[in-house]
């Protein structure tokens, strides 16, 4: 890549920071770079971000102002990177679910908004919160994006983009999470924040087809694909049923035909040899220890001293979604940036011996979720790791008396 180009690029994108106007920006990048590379931007992006010229705040606030700069002049956009047009495979998928996304935004929830606003009464709130909800579905095509898609572009070296789009994920979550609590218990919306959620939504769609998309295609492989596809299924779909090529079998078709023909296929949740594992205190082969800790109550990570993940339990009953392409992944990535620090802190905390222990928790509906985190040392005290175990425990709040063997 040409650092000369990446330096008059930057100095663009930070015109646009410092509050110059998008048309005379747009003006300036048309005559001297004509069309560029999604890659090129991001690597734009990531250089101000790990300079210190602006921040990943900074860049959420204005991503739409850089789509509507860049947008059109995107190589990738153009055709020079198509994402893949084959039924069932996830970049298929991903694209249509925007597609299914579009036209529940230009009907059904179009529908809702406009009785909402025609009916005072009960029945305009209802449709309107029934449509909400059915648009929060969309957590699950974001999901997928943060835990499948965005460690490839990690590892790819495409670090900005992924807490950037994140962060507007987060944005558009509060909103519908807002609006819904709001009707369920006022009844009363602002027009403002429907406008402001359609917008966000409709902007992200833009954004993921447009530059995700492009960007995927320089860090993904076959196998790759086929680890989003074995994993997809594990978070779920939204607004994908009834497109052909693009349903929930569809996908498990596609999966299950490559993953096959490649030698891939993943049946039993992974490979198990009968090596013996010896321990201090005792010893099993690798199959007894991985179904030992899937028996486990809640889940269980583990993240290295190089704040790697290295381990996750895969219990039939997960509080959060885990997928294998987080293994090897900085933790600082599996985290939305609205929380990173807390995490980097609590990290430094352990490291540093000041803590050994920490416990959150949280109410998910008529769950009650524990997170606690446990620094890992030998027994020369040195700093291994930490370990996160998660648990759904409102069963257990509820207990009183004795319940003997």
């Amino acid at each position: 890549m040409d650092d000369t180009k990446i330096f008059k690029l930057k100095d663009i994108i930070e015109r646009l920071h410092e509050g110059e106007s998008a048309a005379s920006v747009k003006a300036d990048f048309a005559e001297e770079f004509g069309s560029i590379a999604a890659e090129e931007l991001a690597a734009a992006e990531r250089t101000l971000m790990e300079s210190g010229s602006v921040t990943v705040d900074q860049v959420m606030k204005l991503c739409d102002v850089h789509a509507a700069v860049f947008g059109d002049s995107i190589d990738a956009i153009h055709g020079t990177g198509k994402v893949n047009e084959t039924p069932g495979h996830p970049a298929f998928v991903f694209i249509k679910e925007n597609e299914g996304l579009l036209t529940f935004l230009d009907g059904p929830f179009k529908t809702a908004v406009e009785a909402y606003h025609a009916d005072t009464g009960n029945a305009g709130k209802i449709e309107l919160l029934s449509a909400l909800k059915e648009l929060s579905t969309l957590d699950r095509h974001y999901s997928r994006k943060e835990n499948l898609l965005f460690p490839y572009m990690e590892k790819g070296g495409i670090t900005a983009p992924p807490k950037v789009m994140w962060g507007v994920d987060d944005e558009i979550r509060s909103l519908w999470k807002q609006l819904i609590a709001q009707l369920e218990t006022n009844g009363t919306v602002l027009e403002a924040d429907l406008a402001l959620l359609e917008e966000q939504v409709r902007s992200m769609i833009d954004k993921e087809n447009n530059i995700l998309m492009p960007m995927l295609e320089g860090v993904m492989d076959s196998d790759a694909w086929i680890t989003v596809a074995r994993d997809s299924a594990e978070i779920g779909y939204a607004f994908s049923g009834g497109i052909e090529g693009a349903s929930p079998s569809d996908a498990t078709s596609w999966y299950r035909w490559n993953a096959t023909i490649s030698g891939k296929l993943d049946d039993q949740g992974g490979t198990h040899t009968d090596g013996e594992i010896v321990l201090p205190s005792g010893h099993m082969n690798t199959e007894e220890l991985t179904w030992m800790l899937n028996s486990l109550p809640g889940d269980i990570t583990f993240v290295g001293a190089d704040d790697r993940v290295r381990y996750f339990s895969e219990g039939s009953d997960r509080v959060f979604p885990r997928t294998r392409t987080i293994v090897g992944r900085q933790v600082a990535h599996c985290h939305p940036p609205k929380s990173l620090a807390v995490v980097e802190a609590l990290v430094a905390d352990f490291k540093a011996g000041r803590k050994e222990s920490e416990s959150f928790w949280i109410q998910k509906g008529g769950a009650f979720i524990l997170i606690r985190y446990f620094a890992v040392r030998n027994d020369k005290g040195e700093y291994l790791g930490v370990v996160e175990s998660t648990e759904e425990i409102s069963a257990l709040r509820s207990l009183e008396g004795e319940k003997r063997l």
